[in-house]
């Protein structure tokens, strides 16, 4: 059954219109449109979230159907700039099989389309499908039709701590003025706690709730920037415990997301180390 009707009112806007336009341009082009990243867990906050799709498309796309998407992408970027719309578009076979093998598709981050990249094809998004997704038009996805192998997710949230991670971690040394503000903190301490919870309980979750199992997880002389971290994700407006103590966030931030990173990495049997 759709979710559609339940969806946030900046959500349901972008989908409609999508739709709508796509429809008008390529008929039967898109036989499924499903939400993917925290909506899948049933979390929005309209100036932090971006919408997160995967459309299912009848028949890979020639000129004409490109045309038509990118033409359809560019009403909803005009009508509803933000949040954005981001995703990618395949068919339904390539959602039977791993995403290793999947080609390159038309996808979109940022309003930026490309009409052959890899956005988000990886195992989390096709982790999401098979057991979170929303479904916004077509048949509620199930594991028995979208390809699942927690071993290799857990790889992929493995090595994405070590190449991606890692290297955010390296910046934030490096760069304590970026790392004190509030965009660091929810995007490095809820980023690297999902991967964590992911590592150490084998499920998937959302930001926000990444927070709250972090809460647990660690120990306390960490709680601060953890709430932080969500405070600025879900009530930005309230008052901060770092209230003119930007330096302090900064340097909370980069701490956490270097101990993190490596308790991560214990839980997958390897370390590595950042220099402070």
């Amino acid at each position: 059954m759709s979710q559609h009707a339940a969806l946030p009112p900046e959500v349901q806007r972008a989908t409609s219109t999508f739709l709508a336009e796509i429809d008008r341009r390529a008929p039967g082009l898109v036989e499924g449109l499903y939400l993917i990243g925290s909506l899948g867990f049933g979390e929005f906050y309209a100036d932090q979230s971006d919408i997160d799709f995967v459309a299912v498309l009848t028949t890979r796309p020639d000129a004409t159907a490109l045309a038509a998407l990118v033409d359809a992408h560019g009403v909803v970027r005009g009508r509803y700039p933000r949040p954005y719309f981001d995703g990618f578009h395949v068919v339904r076979d390539d959602l039977a099989r791993s995403p290793v093998h999947c080609p390159d598709v038309p996808c979109t981050l940022e309003w930026a389309f490309e009409e052959a990249g890899r956005v988000n094809l990886n195992p989390v998004a096709w982790h999401e499908l098979a057991r979170h997704a929303v479904t916004v038009r077509g048949p509620v996805l199930t594991e028995a039709e979208v390809w699942t192998d927690d071993a290799a997710l857990r790889a992929f949230s493995h090595a994405n701590l070590t190449a991606y991670w890692s290297r955010v971690a390296e910046s934030l040394v490096s760069d304590p003025e970026q790392a004190a503000t509030p965009e660091a903190a929810v995007w490095c301490v809820l980023g690297v706690s999902r991967l964590h919870h992911l590592l150490a309980t084998g499920g998937l979750t959302s930001k926000s709730g990444a927070g709250r199992y972090a809460l647990t997880a660690f120990e306390p002389r960490w709680h601060p920037i953890i709430t932080e971290a969500l405070r600025l994700r879900e009530a930005a407006d309230t008052p901060s415990g770092y209230a003119g103590a930007a330096e302090r966030r900064g340097s909370d931030t980069t701490e956490f997301t270097v101990m993190a990173i490596e308790a991560g990495l214990a839980l997958g049997g390897r370390s590595v180390t950042v220099s402070q």
